[in-house]
Parts: C-alpha cells; sequence; structure tokens
C-alpha cells in the first residue's frame, strides 16, 4: 500500500512537470515519457496508468464542455468563456453540444464541477425534493 502511494506520488509530480503555464504541453509530456523511456523506473506500467490519469484530469480542468438544447448565439458563448476564465483563472478550451434531452437550458463542465441551468435538472430536483 506504502509503495503504491509513493508510485502516485512520483505520478503526480511528473504531470506537474508536464505544464506550461498551467496548461498540459504535448512537448513536456513527450520529453517525459522519452526520459522514462531512456531509464525505466521499476513498475513502469502502474507509473504510466498514474500518470495517464493525472495527465487527463489537467486537461479536463482546462477544458468546458457547453451542452445546449437550442444553439446559444455568439454573445452568450462569449459571456460564459469570459466567466468561466474569471473563475478558473484559466483560458478555457470552450465544446459545444447539443442535447435536446435538456429541453431548455444549458449544462455546463468543468473538470468535476457542473453547473446545471436546463429544465431537465430542475426537473429533476424538484423531483428529488418532494420524495
Amino acid at each position: 500500500m506504502q509503495t503504491e502511494k509513493k508510485l502516485q506520488k512520483f505520478a503526480k509530480g511528473l504531470a506537474a512537470l508536464s505544464l506550461e503555464e498551467g496548461v498540459v504541453s504535448a512537448e513536456k509530456v513527450e520529453a517525459v515519457l522519452r526520459a522514462l523511456n531512456k531509464r525505466p523506473p521499476l513498475r513502469l506500467k502502474t507509473i504510466l496508468k498514474h500518470y495517464l490519469y493525472y495527465i487527463k484530469k489537467e486537461i479536463d480542468r482546462s477544458r468546458a464542455i457547453i451542452e445546449y438544447a437550442g444553439a446559444p448565439d455568439d454573445s452568450s458563448i462569449a459571456t460564459i468563456h469570459k466567466s468561466l476564465t474569471e473563475t478558473y483563472r484559466r483560458n478555457l478550451t470552450l465544446e459545444s453540444r447539443e442535447n435536446s434531452s435538456l429541453i431548455a437550458g444549458f449544462r455546463i463542465a468543468v473538470g468535476d464541477d457542473l453547473y446545471d441551468a436546463s429544465v431537465t435538472g430542475r426537473l429533476a430536483n424538484l423531483s428529488k425534493s418532494v420524495r
């Protein structure tokens, strides 16, 4: 168990080395992988598994996924982007997806955070409170 935690900590440190101004850098990831390949540590597969987990988590922290029922106009998207950039104090990549199951409104996911301003989300909350 102790060894596993050390491997996780090591992989987390490698992931931190892969960031450039808070964003995952392809060049730095490549350099980390080259270094690991040149002098492979014991339990390399486990380290790479944890490293991949932390890199994916960092990528998700830099991406905002906006789901909407009706396509928002460009000014609304720009306002949302500005607000998210101020909230998270970093520039986020926006991905937009239509999701007709939301009925109306939108849902935004940034990493583990979810902001739900959809009719479906509100109905689900209402349903939970009635039970």
